[in-house]
């Protein structure tokens, strides 16, 4: 198992989030109580209970690509289909709605848009997060670190932008906001505190969590929940 999903295994949450903000998209996307409904790179299943709320007469599917991950959630949510899967092509579709949270950027969003549509059902929508600058100043300590992390990050309108250009219609969207980070990161914090990984990952997310303090308020989760066009 990898430092990585070793940190991770034990928490609630794999990144921002909180299940106010998905109860917006699944309201949004206009999810039916018997609708087919897949979490897609799920982590350690932190959605999970707000997407079996929303359809309690439908079905969860779960992918994730760490063996650990999947396994948590199969013992936490035996109702939910979970595979150890690429989202990029899920098992158990067509879905009504496909939701991923703060996942698509390992595919690109017009590359998981495009991989998407056959998995969809005619109908279905697609809900995502993905991070963003918020507008305005954007510090030189914030735009260093997510380079350093291999990340460009767009504008709102540039995020938008990206759906619209692969062939989707923006049916909404709006910022997560400061507590779905605060759900992330005091769990990860405490977590790093007792963690006995590599010191480089250790050290990492500790600057991460400490740039959120200085500079959150500079970007943010973008919530989008979309449809073919």
């Amino acid at each position: 198992m990898s430092d990585i999903v070793s940190l991770f295994a034990p928490l609630e949450r794999a990144g921002p989030g909180d299940a106010e903000s998905l109860r917006w998209a699944l309201d949004l996307a206009g999810t039916r109580p018997d609708a087919r409904v897949l979490d897609a790179g799920c982590g350690t299943g932190a959605d999970l209970p707000a997407l079996m709320a929303a359809v309690p007469q439908g079905s969860v599917v779960a992918v994730d690509t760490a063996a650990p991950f999947i396994e948590r959630v199969r013992a936490r949510f035996p109702s939910v289909e979970a595979y150890v899967a690429d989202m990029a092509d899920p098992p158990g579709g067509p879905f009504d709605l496909i939701w991923s949270a703060g996942a698509v950027y390992h595919l690109g969003i017009g590359a998981a848009l495009s991989a998407w549509v056959r998995h969809l059902a005619p109908d279905g929508r697609v809900a995502f997060s993905d991070l963003c600058w918020r507008g305005g100043e954007k510090p030189r300590e914030a735009l260093d670190f997510w380079a350093a992390e291999g990340l460009d990050l767009p504008d709102a309108e540039g995020l938008e932008a990206q759906v619209t250009r692969a062939g989707w219609r923006v049916l909404g969207s709006r910022w997560l906001g400061h507590a779905g980070w605060a759900a992330y990161y005091a769990p990860l914090e405490a977590r790093l505190e007792e963690f006995s990984g590599d010191p480089a990952l250790i050290a990492g997310f500790h600057a991460e969590i400490a740039l959120w303090r200085a500079h959150g308020a500079s970007y943010d989760y973008r919530l989008i929940v979309t449809s073919r066009a």
